[in-house]
């Protein structure tokens, strides 16, 4: 006998591949991204919630060489090969448009070919926007009214410097061999995807000359320590994710953590690392002052973006990119303060956050590029194991509590 859970649960999975998959409207790429994500849920990530190494351990030689040997690959593969193929950008954040990006350079590297931005939006989301009275751009940037009519890839270039394009032939560099098992809680080929997509990521997520100044300027002006001393990365992840409460946060659209549980995560690898320094990146000014008040013994790291301008879930149900519709001007200063924290994320030495945050792992991405080795860390969220028949519980975050980033790794 079918339960009543089990049986809703079906029905729902029938009416999403009869509805949603085969209804008007959804084109054969569409389809066979859906088909992908369903099948790649089946898979359970083995990349761990935390990774806590001796803190006498030394990073790894043989990782730092691979992971620098692979930057020089992607540059070079750039620039010499003439097999590329193309990537479209999304209308929405920021985040999923670095993720994008990472993501193909990483796995055409793997094949040996390069990466080129399609100037065009995803058919899907053009008719979609098209639908709601706007026209495709991607929106954290090309949004702004003074940046006029530009494509995707031109619109890339106005924030960031990559990837680069093809210039004279030469010689390429080799692709880099993976020699050595890896160590602690990571197994050599796993260890090989992080560090890949993590250099990947690195290499999408560079800003233009003025932006990596910005960069520069934010971290002396918030008084960053000198290169020695170990700073920890903690992202908290609020604004139209997850509402700012004393305890668990009240409204969230996903499984969502109090400040005081990240706090207590900070804590466990501040004190084995002997890390006084954290730089918190959040979009809640209400979560910083907490912080403080929590934790006086730490000095906190935060940029003073204008945190006005994200939503917040308990004013409004309405998500970043829908507000950026409406209030393009809101575009530009979104992506600059998105850059300028990641680009701090690649100086830290450690990271806290919660992987079912796009943002959050991306910070974490950056930090390992910047250190060219796995930083020890800790997520708060962690895959759901449990196979369920529908699929926006993982397409929404809703029970799986972890990005498909993960499981297409």
């Amino acid at each position: 006998m079918v339960s009543r859970t089990a049986g809703g649960s079906v029905l729902k999975a029938a009416r999403f591949w009869l509805r949603d998959v085969w209804g008007p409207g959804w084109d054969p790429d569409r389809r066979r991204l859906l088909v992908q994500h369903y099948l790649s849920y089946a898979r359970h990530p083995a990349v761990p919630p935390q990774h806590t190494p001796a803190p006498d351990a030394p990073f790894d030689d043989e990782v730092r060489q691979f992971a620098s040997d692979y930057l020089a690959y992607v540059s070079s593969l750039q620039r010499t090969s003439t097999e590329r193929r193309q990537v479209r950008l999304t209308y929405r954040p920021i985040g999923k448009n670095l993720r994008l990006l990472a993501t193909a350079i990483r796995r055409n590297a793997d094949a040996g070919v390069a990466t080129d931005i399609h100037p065009d939006g995803p058919a899907v989301e053009v008719r979609a926007l098209e639908r709601r009275g706007h026209r495709w751009q991607p929106w954290l940037w090309s949004r702004d009214p003074e940046a006029g009519d530009i494509t995707a890839d031109q619109a890339w270039r106005v924030l960031f410097a990559g990837p680069e394009c093809l210039a004279e032939p030469d010689t390429p560099q080799p692709l880099p061999r993976w020699i050595g098992r890896g160590s602690g809680a990571f197994p050599s080929q796993q260890l090989r995807r992080v560090i890949t997509l993590a250099v990947a990521t690195g290499y999408a997520c560079q800003p233009v000359p003025l932006l990596a100044r910005c960069a520069d300027e934010a971290a002396r002006a918030i008084g960053w320590p000198p290169r020695e001393t170990p700073v920890l990365g903690l992202h908290v992840r609020r604004g139209d994710g997850a509402s700012s409460d004393l305890g668990p946060p009240r409204l969230s659209n996903r499984i969502a953590f109090s400040i005081a549980q990240y706090l207590e995560a900070a804590d466990r690898l501040c004190d084995a690392y002997g890390i006084r320094h954290i730089f918190l990146a959040t979009e809640s000014r209400v979560e910083i002052e907490r912080a403080a008040r929590l934790r006086p013994h730490y000095t906190f790291l935060t940029v003073p973006h204008d945190r006005t301008l994200f939503p917040d879930i308990a004013e409004t149900t309405r998500y970043i990119e829908e507000i950026a519709l409406d209030h393009p001007e809101r575009a530009l200063p979104l992506a600059r303060s998105a850059i300028i924290d990641l680009q701090l994320f690649a100086r830290c030495h450690a990271f806290v956050g919660a992987f079912n945050s796009e943002f959050s792992m991306l910070a974490w991405l950056m930090c390992v590029a910047g250190r060219r080795a796995v930083v020890p860390f800790v997520s708060l969220s962690e895959p759901d194991q449990r196979w369920r028949l529908h699929p926006y519980d993982a397409l929404l975050n809703l029970r799986n509590n972890c990005p498909l980033e993960l499981y297409h790794w």
